[in-house]
């Protein structure tokens, strides 16, 4: 029974880490590259939980345009979600990159804290009128919420109180990590990133084209905000507020663990997932205020963050 808690606890810890890794992921690598604090990075959040709202169900609003509508949604379930919101939200990545981040790379940092924070306010905004502002759940299919079972073996010990949405985000946000670590070691565009990061002007000189990965990476970054997006308003519910929840807390992760570090960034997301579950035993409304506390602590000790590095991927 106590190894069963036990195994219960870690997942609740792994999947709320996995949430913030996902968001804070994104943030990091583009302020740590492009030196961009992006702000709307929380509307490709709410954009990721909206969009596998409609893909996975067929849903009646109470409120907003779509009150009016009856039903309204694909009913293409879960899975399919899982597939479209990742491929949809990179390339709304691409267009924000484009039109609203690039043309402030160069302005300072309260310029874009505020133009980026802004795009925020408004596209929440948006969404409300259209989807209404009241709390919404996905559909809920039983073979998600229930346990986790390998194929021809079925539950295994301890994970009978874990359930299989939690056993995929965590599996799934080890394989994005993957993906990105990869990208920065092994691939040409990722060189060209880290090049660039380090001196852009000389890395054209020397006729690397660091526009192109630039675009790359604040795309990639979008997109785990969108699979953020969707499992988190999956497990804990969303609004059209959702964006704004989770963009300050995010910050104050990639902060936290050092700005441009990925392992940085995952042990500061571990720490505050870990924070957030054990204060939400004794005090649930101090739960997400216990980010900040562990952040004063972190950065009275470290001012630059656990783990402050001069390159990006590290």
């Amino acid at each position: 029974m106590v190894v069963a808690e036990v195994i219960q606890f870690s997942f609740n810890v792994l999947f709320r880490a996995s949430i913030y890794v996902l968001v804070a992921i994104g943030l990091s690598i583009i302020f740590g590259s492009l030196q961009y604090v992006n702000m709307a990075h929380g509307a490709l959040y709410l954009f990721g939980a909206y969009l596998g709202y409609v893909i996975a169900g067929t849903n009646q609003y109470s409120d907003g345009i779509l009150a009016g509508m009856g039903q309204f949604g694909l009913d293409a379930g879960f899975v399919a979600a899982l597939v479209v919101v990742p491929i949809v939200v990179f390339l709304a990545g691409v267009v924000m990159e484009h039109f609203l981040a690039k043309p402030f790379y160069d302005r300072p940092l309260l310029d874009q804290l505020l133009v980026t924070f802004g795009i925020l306010l408004v596209f929440q905004e948006v969404v409300g009128e259209i989807f209404g502002k009241s709390s919404l759940l996905y559909p809920r299919p039983d073979w998600l919420l229930g346990a986790f079972e390998l194929p021809g073996i079925g539950v295994p010990p301890g994970f009978e109180s874990v359930s299989t949405v939690r056993v995929i985000a965590v599996l799934l946000t080890l394989v994005l990590i993957g993906v990105i670590v990869a990208f920065y070691r092994y691939t040409n565009y990722g060189l060209a990133v880290r090049a660039g990061t380090e001196d852009t002007e000389m890395t054209r000189l020397l006729g690397i084209r660091v526009d192109r990965p630039f675009l790359l990476i604040f795309a990639i970054g979008a997109a785990y905000a969108g699979i953020g997006g969707l499992l988190g308003g999956f497990q804990f519910g969303f609004s059209y507020q959702s964006g704004v929840e989770i963009i300050i807390p995010a910050l104050v992760i990639v902060i936290m663990g050092g700005v441009g570090s990925l392992r940085g960034t995952i042990l500061a997301s571990l720490l505050a997932g870990l924070s957030v579950a054990v204060v939400g035993v004794f005090v649930p409304s101090m739960s997400t205020a216990s980010i900040y506390v562990l952040a004063i602590i972190v950065l009275a000790f470290r001012p630059n963050g656990l783990f402050e590095s001069e390159a990006i991927a590290q």
